[in-house]
């Protein structure tokens, strides 16, 4: 779903050229519209008035609507890592759909928040003529933040699950260094060694690019929620009259809210963890690095050695004629 198809969108804008679920949401506001203001409402959290007019205007200008090439909701988590991993020389992610672009002021989560909430602002207020029409919108709006927060920790818990295996295949040769460095004699051994440590070390830095993009995001969100979460505490003393449907949209938003903190929460731990990781895996790809070096210099050196003893071998041989050429003459 675009989050341009949303509840701001809904109260600015005239009925020309727009789908037709921006034009039934519409019709509903102004039917009403001595309460919807004329000028740029003003939303109930001072920090997400900026989100709210970024929001106006793009949604405004349906070509910035936030569509990926491949929409990454619809790719598995294993497909979308295999796609990550693979894709070379480029720093996007699959965490790109959320990305804040170089001309948004606010970031995409924190715009989504801010109309969540000024949906539940108008339903406080009073501002529409069918509350179900809103809730339908807000259930929207909902289940794309449960989208990203699904997706992202399924993509975190599959990247910890690859960086641990990773780890644990690597360390085993370490465990038998004897065996190992015996088999790093082998030239092309050496080879595979090196040649899989490039391999890794794209790895990390695919999972570290990918990582960083999304503990952005999960930052982003957790501070919206946040925000969020103190809206509501403030609103229940202030919509003490509320019927019963208006009373399970708050609770449901109080516990989304509640959810939605814990999560983000959980996913700067995983980020953590994740980081703690790589960096072993680093250190082991390191000292495999490391040894493999050492066994290119000995068998260098070895060779060396045993074209300087050739060569000895043969002025010996060379020294020993002459001597007797010399004798005889």
């Amino acid at each position: 779903m675009a989050l341009s198809h949303g509840l701001t969108f809904a109260v600015l804008r005239s009925l020309d050229d727009r789908p037709l679920e921006a034009k039934r949401l519409t019709t509903i506001l102004e039917a009403q519209d001595e309460r919807v203001p004329k000028e740029t409402p003003r939303h109930p959290i001072r920090s997400f008035q900026g989100p709210l007019e970024e929001s106006l205007i793009e949604n405004a200008n349906p070509r910035k609507a936030r569509w990926p090439s491949m929409p990454s909701q619809l790719i598995d988590s294993a497909t979308r890592r295999r796609m990550l991993l693979q894709h070379l020389g480029s720093d996007e992610t699959y965490t790109t759909r959320w990305r804040q672009r170089p001309d948004e002021r606010h970031h995409p989560l924190t715009k989504l928040v801010a109309q969540i909430s000024f949906g539940i602002h108008l339903l406080h207020k009073g501002l529409v003529k069918s509350d179900d029409e809103v809730i339908r919108i807000l259930q929207t709006y909902v289940g794309e933040v449960d989208s990203f927060l699904e997706q992202t920790t399924e993509d975190f818990d599959l990247a910890l699950n690859d960086i641990e295996e990773r780890i644990k295949c690597l360390r085993l040769p370490l465990e038998h260094d004897e065996i190992f460095d015996a088999m790093l004699e082998d030239r092309v051994f050496r080879k595979q060694i090196v040649d899989g440590n490039e391999k890794i070390e794209h790895i990390i830095n695919r999972t570290e690019t990918a990582m960083n993009d999304a503990l952005e995001d999960v930052q982003q969100g957790l501070e919206a929620t946040k925000e969020l979460a103190k809206y509501l505490v403030r609103l229940d003393r202030k919509w003490a009259h509320r019927t019963d449907e208006q009373d399970d949209v708050y609770a449901a938003m109080s516990g989304n809210s509640e959810g939605w903190f814990r999560c983000f929460f959980s996913l700067q731990t995983k980020g953590h963890t994740l980081t703690m990781m790589m960096l072993q895996l680093g250190t082991v790809v390191s000292e495999l690095q490391r040894r493999a070096g050492v066994a290119s210099r000995k068998n260098i050196v070895g060779g060396i050695h045993g074209v300087i003893r050739g060569e000895n071998s043969t002025d010996q041989r060379t020294g020993s004629t002459d001597y007797r050429q010399s004798g005889g003459k």
